[in-house]
């Protein structure tokens, strides 16, 4: 009996998260770049600009971010006070909360990618972050405005396109 209910559960579980998935699919960054070559799919970097010019980009990606990343800079004696703790543990503590970094939504995501395909709504689309998280918000985003082929680079750019030594990985 446990065992049909953990069956169900997991049943359960794996369409909740196919519901929640509106875009076309999954691909590694060796799909994706053949979808590039051959079908002509836009690579769609959904990244802030400054991780997409500082943390290297897949070569022919175009950055249309999905989000802006705004960081409320912590009074001086804030700062201070990180670093005397980092210099006394010797090491980088997790300063996330501190600097307080807040997610902007680009209110012209869908526009700017719809321009970029010239309109056309079922033009292949790559979509890619850092990891293959905020490119999962972002192909669905693009599935629910009429797009047709949209697909999400499941490990990002860090681990799948860079880790599989693709074009602009080996910056």
């Amino acid at each position: 009996m446990k065992k049909l209910i953990f069956a169900s559960l997991l049943l359960f579980v794996g369409v909740v998260q196919a519901a929640d998935m509106e875009y076309n699919d999954d691909v590694d960054g060796k799909e994706a770049w053949a979808m590039v070559q051959k079908e002509g799919a836009i690579l769609v970097d959904v990244r802030d600009p400054v991780e997409f010019l500082y943390a290297g980009h897949a070569v022919g990606a175009v950055n249309v971010p999905v989000f802006f990343v705004r960081i409320d800079l912590p009074p001086l004696s804030t700062r201070e006070k990180v670093a005397e703790v980092e210099r006394k543990k010797g090491k980088a503590v997790h300063v996330k909360k501190t600097y307080r970094p807040m997610m902007d939504e680009n209110r012209k995501f869908v526009e700017e990618v719809k321009k970029l395909a010239k309109g056309n709504l079922d033009k292949p689309l790559v979509i890619m972050c850092r990891s293959g998280e905020r490119s999962v918000y972002a192909a669905n985003k693009l599935a629910r405005n009429g797009f047709e082929n949209v697909y999400n680079l499941e490990g990002g750019y860090v681990f799948d396109w860079k880790s599989e030594g693709l074009p602009g990985g080996g910056e």
